[in-house]
C-alpha cells in the first residue's frame, strides 16, 4: 500500500480525480492535509511514500518536516518555485525534491514581453485617461511613446524562462544581453541572438532589465540600491522571478526620484501584497498578482508533470526535474 500526502489546498475528491490514472490498479491512499505548519504537518507526512507540496507556499517543508518524512520517495512541488522547501534538509533525509521544470516558461515569457510593451507605450496611462472620457492624444509629446524595436533588453537568468523571453524578442529586433552564473555555449547564444554580459555591464547598457532567477541566498536583493543606481534613468526593471530578488524599498525610492523610468512587477516580497507597499502608489509601475505563469495552458502542463512524476515514482522509476540532487 502506497500513501500520497497532498499539502496543496485542494478537495480530496479533486485530487483523486487528477490522480485517477496513477491510482488505477494500485493500492494507493490519498490524504489532503488541511492543517497548519507544526507538529500536525510533521505527523501527516510521516510514512508518506509521495508528498505533493503546497503551491501556495503556506506549508514549508523545513528540517523537522523533512526528518519526519524520511523514507519518502518523492516530494513533488506542483510549481516552479520551491523556496519554502529546505533543500539541504531533504538531501540529508535522502528525499528527492522535484518541481515542474519549464511548464510555465512560455506564460512568464509572454507576460514579460507584455510588460515591456505596456510600459514603453504607456498603455495603462492612456487606458485610464480614455476610459475616464479624457482625450489624451497630446500627452504623447510630454510622456513619450516608444517602440520595442531597437531597444537593448537585459535578461538576468538565462534558464528556461530567460531563453523563452529571448526567443520572443527576436522578431522585435532587440539587442539581447544576458547574465547567468553559467554562460551558454556559443552556438546557443547565436541561436537565441543573445550576448553574454557581466551583471553590472548589463545593468548599465540595458533599456529594459527583466529578472528570471530563482530565489537563493545569493539572489536575495540581487537588485539593490547600488545596482539600481547603475541603470539608465530612462530604463525599466521587470521582476517576474521572486519579490525578494529586488530590494523593494530601494526600488520605490528610485521610482519616486525618477532614477529609473518605471517597473513591471508580478511578484512581491510579501504576498498577498500589503496595501501600504509604496510600489502600489507609483504611476510608473504596472502590477499583476503573481499570475505570469498561471495561464490555462501552463497549469495543465504543471498538472501533467506532477502526475507523471508521481506515476514514475510509484512505478519504481526515477522522477524528473529533481532540484536537490537526490537520485
Amino acid at each position: 500500500m502506497s500513501r500520497v500526502v497532498v499539502l496543496s489546498p485542494l478537495p480530496e475528491e479533486a485530487v483523486r480525480g487528477m490522480l485517477s490514472g496513477v491510482l488505477e490498479g494500485r493500492e494507493v491512499t490519498v490524504e489532503v492535509y488541511q492543517g497548519d505548519p507544526g507538529p500536525g504537518l510533521e505527523e501527516a507526512v510521516r510514512g508518506a511514500d509521495v508528498i505533493i507540496g503546497d503551491f501556495t507556499f503556506r506549508l514549508p517543508i523545513d528540517a523537522r518536516v523533512a526528518e519526519a518524512a524520511r523514507g519518502c520517495r518523492l516530494i513533488q512541488q506542483p510549481s516552479i518555485g520551491y523556496q519554502h522547501i529546505d533543500l539541504e534538509a531533504t538531501r540529508e533525509a535522502g528525499i528527492p525534491v522535484a518541481n515542474v521544470g519549464a511548464a510555465n516558461a512560455v506564460g512568464v515569457a509572454e507576460h514579460a514581453v507584455m510588460f515591456m510593451l505596456c510600459l514603453l507605450k504607456k498603455a495603462l496611462y492612456f487606458h485610464n485617461k480614455t476610459a475616464a472620457g479624457e482625450w489624451g492624444q497630446q500627452d504623447i509629446f510630454t510622456l513619450g511613446l516608444y517602440e520595442l524595436q531597437g531597444k537593448t533588453v537585459g535578461i538576468v537568468g538565462m534558464g528556461n524562462i530567460g531563453r523563452e523571453v529571448a526567443v520572443r524578442l527576436r522578431p522585435f529586433g532587440c539587442r539581447v544581453l544576458y547574465y547567468d552564473l553559467v554562460r551558454l555555449p556559443a552556438e546557443k547564444e547565436e541561436e537565441l541572438g543573445a550576448e553574454y554580459a557581466e551583471l553590472e555591464e548589463l545593468l548599465r547598457a540595458s533599456d529594459i532589465v527583466t529578472l528570471h532567477v530563482p530565489l537563493t541566498p545569493e539572489t536575495r536583493h540581487l537588485i539593490d540600491r547600488e545596482r539600481l543606481g547603475l541603470m539608465k534613468p530612462d530604463a525599466y526593471l521587470l521582476n517576474l522571478a521572486r519579490g525578494e530578488v529586488v530590494d523593494e524599498e530601494a526600488l520605490a525610492e528610485a521610482l519616486q526620484e525618477g532614477r529609473i523610468a518605471g517597473a513591471g512587477l508580478d511578484v512581491f516580497a510579501r504576498e498577498p501584497v500589503e496595501p501600504d507597499n509604496p510600489l502600489l502608489k507609483s504611476d510608473r509601475v504596472i502590477l499583476s498578482p503573481h499570475v505570469a505563469g498561471g495561464t490555462n495552458e501552463s497549469r495543465v502542463r504543471m498538472l501533467q508533470v506532477t502526475i507523471d512524476n508521481v506515476m514514475r515514482v510509484l512505478s519504481g522509476e526515477k522522477p524528473r526535474f529533481v532540484v536537490n540532487g537526490v537520485e
